[in-house]
């Protein structure tokens, strides 16, 4: 009788104790390409709650960057943002000036400070910082690089393991691999660049300029060194006609798989697209040069969002800190293209024997010594859309690239000056 009596005791003080919810955290990120990459993260998500059962994840996939920004903004206005959310570096000052995020020196601190930190790639962490601060950690960075089609350089009469190395040899060599029917009109391109002012910007800080300035207050597009930029994309379009006008990132990349240009100027983060969709010999190198070897660094970071309950901040950053860890950064290095932003990465043998395998996955790393920030100003998404505005009226010769510069430069300084104070 006592026998059960204590287990009845027993069971009541079982069913009486406070049952801990896990703490939950919603998750936006983007992805260019859904499918394979969705999948990716949400294998990361399913591991990281097994080493953390004390925290459940709700990933949210908002579309591309673009569109996870403005899911982000409408969710802020809405009163309902993330906890967490992976957006831009060039969203840093513009998400700081909506008041919307935390800065992350706390965390960061506790686990080393700039020993942490030191293990990213400098040119990841420094575009993450605004006054003296650090606003997020490094997720998937890339850089553009120049991928080439070994089969059509034969073709052409090309060397395929002398890629271009200089804006002269990118023409010439883009000249040779278009190829015409008798009319006159591409059926295959030399080169295919997405219109996009991220790719724009490499060729301006190539051509030896500058973008924005340290304050993200003042834009540098009507300066020479940027139009004449311009006016050497403008000219593979439309005067030597060696690129096509007016394709996106997707469709280029897919084009680039099909065989239907030579070369491609694209982001590093669609290399497992196409390691896994081209049916030929594939190459990849640095962007070629003009004044200097250079480069604009593009991609995101973990941002954690102010109005999150503390708990919530906390289990934000344990989150952040997994998929920034150096095996989840490998195996995304492996998985998207995306470079793996910590140095240790590249010593785990999954990483070797992967690059052992293929190379070309280590030239977006190595050629990070020529990258820099892409230009990042005060409320970034409409000064980024005037940008690509006057880009395209230039490309469709609306205005001479001098006037389209100018015409961007006036109406982004007028986005800019309330914050000239």
């Amino acid at each position: 009788m006592k026998r059960r009596v204590w287990i009845l005791v027993l069971l009541l003080a079982v069913m009486a104790a406070p049952v801990w919810a896990a703490t939950e955290i919603k998750f936006y990120y983007p992805v260019h390409l859904t499918g394979p990459l969705v999948k990716e993260i949400e294998a990361y998500v399913a591991d990281f709650h097994k080493a953390h059962p004390g925290i459940r994840v709700e990933p949210v996939w908002g579309g591309n960057y673009w569109q996870n920004m403005q899911k982000t903004v409408a969710a802020l206005q809405a009163g309902n943002p993330p906890d967490v959310a992976v957006h831009l570096a060039i969203d840093v000052v513009t998400l700081r000036d909506l008041d919307a995020v935390i800065p992350l020196d706390e965390f960061v601190q506790r686990e080393g400070g700039e020993k942490f930190l030191g293990d990213f790639f400098p040119g990841f962490v420094s575009d993450l910082k605004a006054d003296g601060k650090v606003w997020a950690i490094p997720f998937q960075r890339s850089t553009p690089i120049l991928y080439y089609n070994k089969d059509l350089f034969r073709k052409a009469g090309l060397d395929p393991n002398k890629p271009p190395t200089t804006w002269d040899e990118l023409l010439a060599t883009a000249q040779k691999a278009t190829v015409r029917d008798a009319s006159g009109q591409a059926t295959q391109w030399g080169l295919t660049i997405p219109d996009d002012p991220w790719l724009l910007m490499s060729f301006i800080l190539q051509n030896g300029g500058r973008t924005h300035s340290p304050d993200f207050k003042k834009v540098y597009l009507a300066e020479k060194p940027a139009v004449d930029a311009l006016q050497f994309w403008v000219e593979l379009a439309n005067k030597h006609k060696v690129i096509p006008r007016h394709r996106t990132f997707p469709e280029s990349v897919q084009d680039f798989a099909a065989g239907k240009t030579a070369m491609l100027i694209h982001s590093t983060g669609n290399l497992r697209f196409i390691r896994d969709s081209a049916k030929f010999e594939w190459g990849a190198a640095f962007l070629p040069k003009n004044k200097r070897q250079a480069v604009a660094i593009g991609g995101a970071g973990f941002f954690i969002f102010k109005k999150a309950p503390r708990e919530k901040q906390e289990a934000a950053w344990q989150f952040a800190k997994f998929l920034a860890s150096a095996e989840i950064q490998a195996r995304w290095n492996i998985g998207s293209g995306y470079i793996a932003t910590r140095k240790s990465s590249f010593e785990l043998p999954l990483m070797k024997d992967y690059a052992a395998k293929l190379p070309q996955v280590l030239v977006a790393r190595d050629q990070l010594p020529y990258a820099l920030p892409e230009m990042s100003t005060h409320d970034n998404q409409k000064v980024r859309e005037i940008f690509r505005t006057h880009f395209q009226e230039v490309l469709d010769e609306k205005y001479t690239s001098e006037e389209g510069m100018k015409k961007a430069q006036a109406e982004m300084e007028k986005v800019l000056a309330p914050y000239q104070k």
